[in-house]
């Protein structure tokens, strides 16, 4: 059976998760602006960056997070706990697309999902909402985090053979 929650017990940290969340965003930035074939790989990873970022404001807020994918859910758990997330009307907008983009993660044959690489912008811009939310110590850790070690492992190019 699939857990229902994760804590800090099971070895959760804001930090991991937004470092998770950054690269995925990265990655995603990437398809958006130079492989146009790969945008539905761009969505799915935008998507599954800011679930990552919710689910580390979670964490902060009350210790746990949800085995939940809907972004539009993380953020009602999020104000629930007393957290104003301040989304503006583009922010809600940009929410539902990404809550959309999760199911690009399979071909949607009967209603397909639009996305195009002017949703980049969007997405970037509610990322950087979202990060301004979050405590002062973490985006201090953020600003510090060594990007080439991430879950207890050293990030290296490694050599071709010849």
């Amino acid at each position: 059976m699939k857990k229902i929650t994760y804590t800090r017990q099971d070895g959760f940290s804001e930090r991991d998760l937004l470092h998770w969340a950054i690269d995925h965003l990265a990655s995603a930035r990437i398809l958006f602006e130079e492989n146009h074939r790969c945008l539905d790989s761009a969505g799915y990873l935008s998507h599954l960056g800011i679930e990552l970022v919710l689910k580390a404001i979670l964490l902060n807020c009350k210790n746990d997070f949800p085995n939940e994918h809907s972004l539009a859910k993380l953020s009602d758990l999020i104000e629930r706990q007393g957290v104003n997330l301040n989304y503006t009307k583009e922010h809600k907008e940009t929410l539902k697309t990404l809550d959309a983009f999760y199911e690009l993660r399979y071909p949607e044959a009967q209603n397909p999902i639009e996305i195009g690489d002017d949703d980049w912008e969007k997405i970037e811009s509610f990322f950087e909402h979202l990060c301004f939310l979050l405590p002062d110590q973490i985006q201090q850790d953020l600003r510090q985090m060594n990007y080439f070690e991430k879950g207890k492992r050293i990030l290296m190019m490694k050599k071709k053979s010849i």
